[in-house]
């Protein structure tokens, strides 16, 4: 009698044992590193950094902070549309065609600097997160203009532009309603020379003498955003 006692105890602790060991096999639900995301609409403020980029003659808007507003919606599977708008105080550099090399940059004037943008972004983790981090990449177009900003006394504007964007971003989940984000995102417009720029009215050499009277910009933006979920 006691022996098959003693055997069946024995084959209960042992499926017991079994049992225990494939429940700790992987991560429990609460301790995964991936967490779902259920997005809905996001809105957000955004500030950060705008390092323009050189151009041939040196009149595009300089550098300077930059403040927006971002728009965030999940539209299926790991992609996203994102809308943006961000605008900037800044300053250029104003040239004198009717002066020599020597003096025809008389100095700086004020303008303003805003852009809108259309995105996709897609999530490389898909519709969730990882340690609450979710890495984007994203590919957009916009419009970019400068308000305020008068011809010169060369008869040069920025003006207003078509733009093109691509870049980085993370997202850092610090609620169930409410995210961080990091961005770094490059975005490319055309600056367009005015015909004096031709003119050798004030040196044999003019402003820009040969080539086209155009060139595209490369303007590094930096941001870090937070966004409240809605609806």
């Amino acid at each position: 009698m006691k022996k098959p006692l003693l055997s069946s105890a024995l084959a209960l602790l042992l499926s017991c044992g079994s049992a225990l060991t494939a429940q700790t096999v992987g991560s429990l639900p609460d301790k995964s590193p991936f967490l779902d995301l259920h997005d809905g609409m996001r809105f957000g403020l955004v500030a950060g950094w705008l390092a323009t980029g050189s151009d041939p003659v040196g009149v595009g808007p300089k550098s300077a902070p930059m403040l927006g507003l971002r728009y965030d919606v999940a539209i299926g599977g790991p992609v996203y549309l994102t809308g943006s708008l961000f605008g900037t105080s800044t300053t250029r550099t104003v040239l004198d065609y009717t002066k020599s090399r020597a003096t025809r940059d008389i100095g700086t004037q004020s303008t303003g600097l805003v852009n809108a943008n259309v995105a996709i972004a897609m999530s490389l983790t898909g519709q969730r997160s990882w340690h609450r981090l979710q890495p984007l990449v994203n590919l957009g177009v916009g419009v970019v203009s400068g308000p305020g900003d008068k011809a010169d006394i060369s008869g040069y504007k920025f003006g207003t532009q078509f733009s093109f964007s691509y870049g980085l971003g993370v997202r850092y989940v610090t609620g169930h309603n409410s995210e961080l984000r990091f961005d770094l995102n490059q975005y490319w417009w055309q600056l367009k020379y005015p015909d004096n720029y031709r003119s050798t009215q004030g040196d044999p050499v003019a402003i820009k003498a040969a080539g086209s009277l155009g060139a595209y910009t490369a303007n590094t933006a930096l941001t870090v955003g937070r966004s409240i979920r809605s609806f």
